[in-house]
């Protein structure tokens, strides 16, 4: 009889470990589909990610393999990519209207930035942001500490003839994002994803080879 109790606990802490597995790589792929669903939604091209690993304990985990594409007639080199950030996320919320994510930090995330005719594609994707999305999720987002640090921005253009740089960005935080206007996924993701675009763009354009961008442009309303 012993032995039969044995079997029995040992089936029920299997089955046990079993369920925690299957319910952790739900939640998980739920995490990543939500991602890729909503980012893509915002900035209408594709976006994807790898793996995001959460801890049902206390939602700490990782978001790797963080991709963005380029939009349309731009080149196959993806416009952002993140290889992975750290995040902790309040696991019950995610059953809730309210997904609540305590601290999200991005290290060294890479753009490109690139320029062709009079376009660029972080411009193009910024401004793609302030489309409607017909698909809006109805889920709330609140992310209560970000940080992002050590950002590089690969600069390329093509007027005239093709010049490359690279450029940094200067680390920064925010803090309450989707708090006071109790947003929308895509609009807190928009608050996040804007300072990134503008602080890359700014710094594409401080670098000085874009530069040439501004005197095509003066050349052509001048013709």
């Amino acid at each position: 009889m012993k032995h039969i109790g044995l079997k029995v606990f040992g089936g029920i802490i299997a089955i046990l470990i079993t369920g925690f597995i299957i319910l952790t790589l739900s939640l998980d792929g739920i995490v990543k589909n939500g991602i890729e669903k909503n980012g893509s939604d915002l900035l209408k091209t594709q976006v994807t990610v790898d793996n995001v690993s959460l801890s049902l304990f206390d939602g700490a985990g990782s978001i790797e393999g963080f991709k963005v594409a380029n939009p349309g007639k731009f080149s196959e080199r993806n416009a952002i990519a993140i290889q992975e950030a750290s995040v902790k996320i309040k696991m019950s919320s995610l059953f809730s209207d309210q997904i609540v994510v305590e601290e999200l930090i991005v290290k060294n995330p890479e753009l490109y930035f690139e320029q062709q005719g009079f376009g660029a594609n972080l411009k193009t994707l910024n401004d793609n942001m302030d489309l409607q999305s017909e698909e809006s999720s109805e889920k709330r987002l609140l992310i209560e500490h970000l940080l992002i640090e050590n950002g590089q921005v690969a600069v390329h253009t093509e007027i005239d003839k093709e010049r490359t740089t690279s450029v940094s960005i200067e680390s920064f935080e925010l803090n309450g994002v989707g708090r006071e206007d109790n947003n929308t996924v895509q609009q807190s993701l928009q608050e996040v994803m804007e300072p990134l675009l503008e602080k890359a763009i700014a710094e594409a354009i401080k670098s000085g080879v874009t530069e040439q961008i501004e005197n095509k442009v003066q050349e052509f309303l001048n013709n």
